[in-house]
């Protein structure tokens, strides 16, 4: 009875049975979805009794055209990210008929997913039919894989190629896309309003590397704007269309303002739709994820559909841009120097603020700048009780790992807005009275600050850019402005270790080693803490350096030394700390200019001279002698002592004794400037050269002075920007140049060296391969030493570049293939440089070079041979 009972009772098993897995079979079928811009690659997998499976839908409708099931819909979640797409391109281009200039192709790419109806009615107006690149997949994105300099930039700089490419396959006219070095200015609390170095210029890599726009096959339109000043976007595109005789200045005012109309309806009509949803979560209480990041996140191949596996979790989904001007942030840690990123941090305040939002930030791999942006969203969100979650994404498209980590942060929600109901409760009874102040902000503690006061009693501690101008040159311009400067050692490879642990592992090796040399300083117990002061400096520009202050105050922190005041030096008024007790006097900056000089100095004599020293040792010995010299000198400030003292050091090193000079391969030494002068960070690269038989070629330290100083030049010509600060660059360029002309005399009259060339030739030199509107990092300033070597006959190159620096990509591998076209000896090897590399593989490269120089200096001494004995035996 029993038995008969459990028998009843017990649930059939749901799991096949021996008979049926004996006959069990299984067929895949491939096909793609066609429902929407994704167009899901779908894997279907067919069992023996006719039942499906599918993979690889980002959304339910993938799985409901294969499988006929319908889905519950009841409850579909709004997704502003698809909607945003479809309104973005959603502009009617000219007929052929009407458009008297052609076709012009725009590419669906990086900035044009942030400006495409400006330039869309600019183009329509002027009279052009606007045909767009084709929606992105990875069919286009093979389409122009071979044209890819540089193998370690980010996804959608490498999409660009292919959407070009495709362009060029549909036969247009011309090609329009523009280099945005600044964007409209959306928080007037930001110091800066910058573009990504790689979204300003990697229309530069396109016309260098796609030989049909390279070679003219079509036209191809490319200015540098100032989104942010009308009058410098007009002046731009006058010049780049000059060759329409028909298409006015004035024609042009008018289709400029009209663009700028047609832009700002665009964004009212996203806030409008924003507002909408916004108010819909209030009154429903439901929830909705920011789905943050930049405007070309939206690219639904970049961003693989995740919006979709959102709305599938249950919440609605907008982007960041929608509720950014909700908030005007200010006193961040961090310098909100790029336009984009303000939106990340603003959209992180609205977050962290309203219960019903959640926030996802996506973050391309490779992209630096996130080493900045993703710790700062995080404090923001953390101030708040908020969870923070960055999604890393690329060319894989692992939605599986997504699913999961949305659908913990969805658990995770749960569970904490559970805790905050019963925490609601308990307050209602009394029983926890803290709560009302649990998310009030904190006010955060006041930086410490390096006082007048503390310039008579603190030791400065300076990381080591570059030994032969830091080897107690500029210590003692430092000491004599009253400054104790103690500037850390030129080969530190724990600092790199120390770096590691205190600084976000993107952020870029010089900024790691940098820090790191400061960290282990101060654990080394070498210096009173209460008595001592760190100092670095910023660029002001558009590369992630103009943030290493704020990087090092973090890490100030996470090490234990918060009390410890940063020294900010840095170009331009943007520094993140006060500094009152740091002041540049005229006899101070003297000293320093002085310093470098005479460091640009010896590298040029010694670099040139010791490889073929005949007595081992007596070009260091030498160079010893001038140094202590030299010290005096910086001591005493005088110039004409320098001009004394430069003469002679020029005359010795000239008349120093060597042998078969000149015969060995010349090899320069270019690149991001701590990587291209610091031994750390290059494994002291000068020692390698002259080991493997060669002779470095290391440009003047002083040059990177003028090129920062010429780009507030072209600013005010091209851009409309400060006229004040232009005239202050050329003075400062002017100083420089009297400064150098005598050492520049005397090395021209020398038997050895070579001279000095001017900032000027360097631009107009770069002008014939890069725009000159490339200023982030080193710009085109680093193309243009290539080039002034390459003139010098120093055919062999050697580009350091930190593993994943923005500004390298553009001005350094991507000028590579032109520069080879235009110089055909050109033997250049770019080398990525960061904690991870190896050196084994580095040394490999370098000796590659060098096997390639010697051969062709041979091939080249043989050829002089053949042509003096063609000559004798003529005569």
């Amino acid at each position: 009875m029993t038995e008969t009972l459990l028998e009843h009772n017990r649930a059939k098993s749901s799991l096949m049975g021996l008979d049926e897995l004996d006959h069990f079979t299984t067929q895949k079928e491939f096909t793609r979805c066609g429902l929407c811009e994704n167009n899901c690659a779908l894997t279907v997998t067919i069992f023996n009794d006719g039942s499906k499976f599918v993979t690889g839908n980002r959304c339910e409708r993938g799985a409901e055209k294969v499988t006929k099931i319908k889905f519950d819909r009841s409850n579909q979640k709004e997704n502003l990210v698809d909607y945003k797409y479809k309104k973005l391109f959603k502009f009617k281009a000219l007929t052929k008929r009407d458009a008297v200039h052609g076709i012009i192709g725009v590419p669906r790419v990086l900035n044009m997913y942030e400006n495409y109806p400006l330039w869309h009615t600019i183009l329509t107006d002027l009279g052009f039919r606007v045909q767009l690149s084709p929606k992105s997949d990875k069919k286009l994105f093979e389409k122009g894989i071979e044209t890819i300099p540089s193998d370690t930039v980010c996804y959608p700089a490498k999409m660009v190629h292919g959407h070009i490419q495709s362009l060029i396959d549909r036969k247009v006219d011309a090609i329009f896309y523009p280099s945005v070095i600044y964007e409209q200015i959306e928080n007037s609390k930001a110091p800066n309003h910058y573009n990504c170095p790689i979204v300003q210029s990697y229309p530069e890599v396109i016309e260098k590397n796609m030989d049909p726009i390279r070679n003219g096959e079509v036209k191809y339109f490319h200015p540098f704007v100032n989104l942010a000043d009308h009058e410098s976007v007009v002046k731009s595109l006058i010049k780049a269309f000059s060759k329409y005789e028909d298409i006015t200045a004035e024609d042009i005012q008018n289709a400029v303002e009209h663009g700028y109309q047609a832009l700002a309806d665009f964004k009212q009509d996203l806030q409008d739709k924003a507002d909408e949803l916004l108010s819909t979560l209030a009154l429903k209480g439901e929830k909705a994820i920011v789905l943050s990041g930049r405007p070309y996140h939206l690219d639904p191949e970049i961003n693989h559909g995740i919006a979709n596996i959102i709305t599938q979790e249950g919440f609605h989904v907008l982007t960041e841009d929608m509720v950014a001007g909700l908030e005007e942030v200010s006193g961040l840690r961090v310098v909100n120097q790029w336009v984009y990123h303000s939106r990340l941090y603003a959209a992180a305040k609205v977050v962290s603020k309203n219960p019903n939002l959640e926030l996802v930030q996506l973050n391309s791999f490779g992209c630096g700048l996130d080493a900045v942006t993703t710790d700062q969203v995080e404090e923001i969100m953390r101030g708040h009780n908020k969870l923070y979650t960055v999604l890393k994404i690329d060319e894989g498209s692992n939605l599986g790992a997504i699913r999961i980590r949305l659908r913990s942060l969805k658990a995770a929600v749960e569970e904490r807005d559970k805790k905050f109901k019963k925490a609601n409760l308990d307050h209602i009874f009394n029983q926890a009275p803290q709560f009302d102040n649990q998310f009030d902000e904190e006010e955060e503690p006041k930086e410490p600050v390096f006082t007048k006061e503390m310039k008579k009693t603190h030791t400065l501690l300076m990381p080591m850019l570059s030994p032969i101008h830091q080897n107690g040159l500029i210590e003692e311009a430092f000491k004599h402005a009253g400054y104790n400067v103690v500037i850390l050692p030129a080969m530190d490879r724990k600092a790199v270790e120390v770096g590691l642990k205190f600084v976000h592992n993107d952020a870029c090796y010089p900024a790691i080693i940098s820090i790191g040399q400061l960290i282990e300083a101060l654990q080394s117990g070498k210096y009173d803490l209460d008595n001592t002061s760190v100092m670095m400096t910023q660029t002001g520009g558009g590369c992630r350096a103009t943030n290493y202050i704020p990087l090092l105050r973090k890490a100030l922190k996470d090490a234990g030394f918060p009390q410890v005041p940063v020294v900010s030096i840095s170009m331009g008024n943007q520094g993140t700390e006060e500094t009152p007790g740091w002041s540049l006097t005229y006899s101070f900056v003297k000293r320093l200019l002085i310093s470098v000089l005479y460091g640009d100095l010896f590298e040029r004599v010694l670099y040139r001279v010791r490889p073929y020293e005949a007595v081992p040792g007596s070009a260091n010995a030498l160079y010893d002698k001038w140094l202590e010299i030299a010290r005096k000198n910086v001591m005493s400030g005088s110039y004409f002592e320098f001009n004394h003292n430069m003469k002679r050091i020029i005359k010795e090193f000239d008349s120093l004794e060597t042998v078969d000079f000149g015969q060995k391969p010349r090899v320069g030494v270019v690149g991001e400037i701590l990587v291209k002068y610091a031994p750390t960070a290059n494994n002291d690269i000068v020692s390698i050269i002259e080991n493997e038989g060669g002779e470095a070629v290391v440009p003047d330290l002083i040059g990177f002075m003028n090129y920062s100083l010429f780009n507030q030049i072209w600013k005010a010509d091209e851009l409309n920007m400060s006229q004040k600060a232009k005239r202050f660059a050329k003075l400062g360029i002017d100083a420089i140049n009297l400064l150098e002309k005598p050492m520049n005399k005397a090395l021209e009259k020398s038997e050895r060296f070579e001279g000095i060339e001017s900032i000027y030739d360097i631009a107009e030199g770069a002008s014939k391969i890069i725009s000159i509107g490339n200023h982030t990092g080193e710009g085109w300033f680093l193309t243009g030493e290539m080039i002034e070597l390459l003139n010098n006959d120093v055919k062999n190159i050697v580009c350091l570049q930190p593993f994943g620096c923005l500004p390298n990509h553009i001005v350094g591998k991507g000028m590579v293939k032109e520069l080879r076209r235009q110089y055909k000896a050109a033997n250049i090897t770019p080398i990525d440089y960061d904690p991870g590399s190896s050196e084994v593989n580095q040394l490999n490269r370098i000796r590659l070079m060098m096997t390639t120089a010697k051969k062709c200096k041979k091939q080249h001494s043989q050829a002089l041979i053949n042509t003096k004995n063609s000559c004798l035996a003529s005569n």
